[in-house]
């Protein structure tokens, strides 16, 4: 004997069902959305509304054992997206106020090499580079800059003529003066470089030579002054070319020029002497010459000189050394000797 039919759900159709359940969820969801969504929901809150492709294809819902008379209880829909709120704009971490950058921040320029950076002084394991030396230096030193010197020069100073009168500078017997006329002086020279290695000197000179007086005895014993003491003053000036020889700190020069030569010995107290008659030839002493009224007067001697130098430079700008110069006159330069002068050197460069 059988019992009672067992009842057997039928094969559901997952179509129709969930097409109930839309239906059932947009008539219990009308109302809500008439009345209006609860305000405290928010956009990030609220779950988005089912979209058509999910509602398209939906999970398989397996059959239910219960009464089909007792739908399910519907879940409430939630507000759409496109409500009339405006959406919250995203927070942003505060801008930093301007200023200057953080001490941990990379500057913004690329980093430089360490190599590219002078090289540091001594004493930090780098000495200082120095030229080598050696002895003596004949290296080029500060000459060859040169452009201008100022030189003064002490001299000593010496007349090999014969004046008349004086028993010292009288010729003997090889025409010779006997004696020598010595004195001191002074001697500027003023250098401007032409080439490299020859400039052109303006020199001036200028010497005093004490002399005592001469007295002679006469045919009849009597004492005679024959020349009056006093300075012989000797003013000589020139100029002309000058070829250097640049040996490093040592520079040696050689000169050559035109200029004059004025002598002016003391008063004179016999003919041919300063503010006398001239002699029966018309001849006066040395560095005089005969007036129109016949009496000897302050004259000027045409000459040629030569000499020589040796500087050392001892700074750039400074320099010291020796010459000697020799005067011939201009009428006679075969005459020899004339005036000598040589002295030490004192040169300002620059």
């Amino acid at each position: 004997m059988s019992g009672p039919p067992q009842l057997r759900p039928r094969p559901g159709r997952p179509g129709r069902a969930v097409l109930r359940i839309a239906a059932a969820m947009v008539v219990l969801g009308a109302p809500g959305l008439v009345a209006g969504a609860p305000a405290d929901l928010t956009p990030a809150a609220a779950s988005p509304a089912p979209s058509p492709a999910s509602s398209a294809s939906p999970p398989a819902v397996a059959p239910s054992t219960a009464t089909p008379a007792t739908p399910p209880t519907p879940t409430p829909a939630a507000a759409p997206s496109t409500s009339s709120r405006p959406p919250v704009a995203p927070t942003t971490a505060p801008s930093r106020p301007p200023g200057p950058a953080a001490a941990e921040e990379i500057p913004p320029e690329p980093p430089r090499d360490p190599n590219d950076l002078a090289f540091m002084r001594a004493p930090n394991n780098q000495p200082q580079p120095l030229r080598p030396r050696t002895s003596p230096d004949l290296r080029r030193g500060y000459s060859s800059v040169r452009r201008f010197a100022f030189t003064a020069a002490p001299l000593f100073a010496s007349f090999r003529l014969p004046f008349v009168g004086r028993a010292d500078s009288q010729p003997t017997a090889a025409g010779r003066p006997s004696g020598r006329t010595h004195g001191a002086g002074l001697g500027l020279e003023l250098d401007v470089q032409l080439l490299r290695w020859m400039w052109f000197r303006a020199q001036g000179s200028y010497s005093v030579h004490p002399v005592g007086e001469d007295r002679v005895l006469d045919k009849d014993m009597k004492t005679v002054i024959t020349a009056a003491d006093g300075t012989i003053r000797a003013l000589g000036f020139g100029g002309g070319p000058v070829v250097a020889l640049d040996l490093g700190r040592f520079l040696t020069l050689v000169e050559g020029g035109v200029g004059g030569l004025r002598v002016a010995p003391p008063a004179g107290v016999q003919l041919g002497q300063l503010g006398k008659a001239c002699t029966d030839e018309g001849a006066c002493d040395v560095g005089l010459r005969c007036g129109a009224n016949n009496q000897c007067q302050q004259g000027l001697i045409p000459e040629l000189y030569f000499g020589a130098a040796v500087d050392l430079l001892v700074r750039r700008h400074l320099s010291f050394g020796a010459q000697f110069r020799y005067y011939a006159l201009l009428t006679a330069p075969g005459k020899f000797p004339v005036y000598l002068v040589g002295g030490l050197r004192v040169a300002v460069r620059f």
